[in-house]
């Protein structure tokens, strides 16, 4: 979905040092696979800003980038739950709304539940809302587990006896310690952000076991090859999953998403503004055009993800609209953690964690697993 020319050249400027970066009048870092087909081209002919678009696929290398203090980058994507630290950090410049007319177009209710952590949303706003769900392959499921099988708990993961049957399809689960083990944490009624390890040894063992069935964990790749059948089941983001629904057409590859009955967290990602961002102006510019009603919906549309645009909300595909595990009804709501930010002290934990149930699963080794 991604203009590959782009992307391809903000991921060799990436490896130079900021100092690297081509002539240009804005330089934007976001995550794959997360922008309209043509968005950046656009923009471009709209504002004649000559834009160098780069991709990531780690939050913790943005993170780093940005307290660097030199990130050689304007626009940049953080999840929400980063914004507070980095913003006291000095790593971020606030938001001059005054530069943005598209800024009441924004949802209200999701800019609320974002000002809980951001005041007065200063320093960022919402470009996405994300859950953590599972993506599975219809028809696999089904010769697995019987055609009448539905896929609504995460027990057909975290209970050992289920995902050593979907070891022989694939499994595959997102790179991020903080979001998956959170979400187990909240699925097993526990405190998600306890800062007394012990507290987490539940939720080890269970993810423990599960990476002994898992054949690799990547932050992206997961979607092609859900789309494709190169694995039958994912712990995955929204969109992500709905994008994977979407490029499974072509190759007849039945894909769903489903937040489980048992709930899971969510949060959004945002567009801040890096310090020292040397095009702080364009910057305001880019996020004003995707405020823009008719450019939201197109890119919500095709990223297929919710975007707290107003308009882009109501013009959501019907697929998108009627779909609980991305449109959340308030009752489904009810079962959802909103990640908050994490201490210093949590991070570790959850790296450990990670780390741990890595070394201590059953797998032969990190090549065997695909582990990357």
């Amino acid at each position: 979905m991604k203009n590959l020319s782009k992307t391809v050249a903000g991921i060799a400027l990436l490896g130079a040092g900021a100092t690297s970066f081509a002539a240009s009048d804005l330089n934007v870092w976001n995550w794959s696979d997360y922008i309209g087909q043509t968005t950046v081209a656009d923009f471009e002919k709209a504002t004649g800003l000559k834009t160098n678009y780069a991709v990531f696929d780690s939050n913790e290398l943005v993170e780093a980038r940005l307290l660097s203090g030199n990130s050689g980058f304007d626009a940049v994507m953080m999840v929400s739950y980063y914004v507070p630290r980095l913003a006291k950090a000095g790593a971020l410049q606030k938001i001059d709304k005054s530069k943005i007319p598209n800024w009441k177009e924004l949802d209200e209710v999701r800019m609320k539940a974002l000002s809980t952590i951001d005041p007065d949303n200063a320093y960022a706003y919402p470009y996405t809302e994300i859950s953590v769900g599972i993506g599975y392959n219809k028809d696999k499921i089904a010769e697995i587990f019987g055609k009448d099988f539905k896929v609504d708990s995460w027990d057909i993961l975290f209970k050992p006896e289920n995902s050593k049957k979907l070891k022989q399809c694939g499994i595959a689960v997102i790179d991020s310690p903080i979001e998956v083990i959170s979400t187990v944490m909240h699925v097993l009624g526990k405190d998600p952000t306890s800062e007394n390890a012990k507290d987490y040894d539940e939720a080890l063992d269970v993810l423990t076991k599960l990476a002994s069935n898992v054949s690799y964990y990547h932050s992206s790749r997961y979607i092609n090859d859900l789309a494709s059948g190169e694995i039958c089941m994912a712990i995955g983001y929204s969109g992500d999953v709905l994008q994977a629904t979407q490029r499974g057409v072509a190759s007849n590859v039945n894909v769903e998403y489903v937040i489980p009955k048992e709930g899971s967290t969510f949060w959004f990602d945002c567009w801040t503004i890096a310090a020292k961002a040397e095009h702080y102006d364009a910057a305001h510019q880019w996020f004003n055009y995707l405020q823009d009603p008719k450019v939201a919906t197109t890119v919500a549309n095709d990223m297929r993800y919710m975007m707290p645009v107003k308009e882009a909300i109501k013009g959501l595909d019907k697929d998108l609209k009627d779909n609980p595990s991305l449109n959340i009804p308030a009752e489904k709501m009810k079962t959802m953690y909103f990640l908050t930010p994490t201490t210093s002290k949590m991070t570790k934990i959850t790296n450990r964690i990670w780390n741990s149930m890595k070394l201590n699963s059953s797998s032969a080794s990190e090549e065997d697993s695909g582990w990357e």
